[in-house]
């Protein structure tokens, strides 16, 4: 499961200062919502083979952690209830459906999706951390490319 951390942080270290725009977070008080899209042809084939993502330059990938501050010097995963959409310009909407990685200490949801070469997609998120009844919105818009 460490495959799955080390393949995020490489895919993050090899993107192209254009593809990320800041760091991609968002903070809520004590939580950290941070969030990564890109395609699924870009995970490793392990890591890819491991949680059962099929590997396409057609399907797009999102990954979403949850942290906690204030329960150490560092921030901590944190659990949460994640649910979202997706659209693109014209309107177009899809419900993305996140599955749950537990690794020692850090904790993923992600979810897969359909997209169009080039289309600009709008992210409406909803995260409620373990332990509170608010829910937090988390939005961002995000090309995709198919690449080669």
């Amino acid at each position: 499961m460490r495959l799955f951390l080390a393949s995020c942080l490489l895919l993050l270290t090899n993107l192209s200062f254009a593809d990320i725009q800041g760091e991609q977070k968002q903070v809520f008080g004590d939580y950290e919502v941070h969030f990564i899209g890109l395609t699924s042809s870009e995970l490793d084939k392990d890591v890819a083979k491991l949680y059962g993502i099929t590997r396409s330059r057609n399907i797009g990938f999102l990954n979403i952690s949850v942290l906690k501050k204030g329960l150490g010097p560092l921030p901590v995963a944190w659990n949460a209830k994640i649910e979202g959409t997706m659209s693109n310009l014209i309107g177009q909407s899809q419900t993305l459906s996140f599955t749950r990685v537990q690794e020692t200490s850090a904790l993923y949801f992600y979810s897969t999706f359909d997209f169009y070469d080039q289309d600009m997609y709008r992210f409406n998120l909803k995260v409620t951390p373990d332990g509170q009844t608010r829910a937090y919105d988390v939005n961002f818009s995000q090309r995709f490319y198919r690449g080669e």
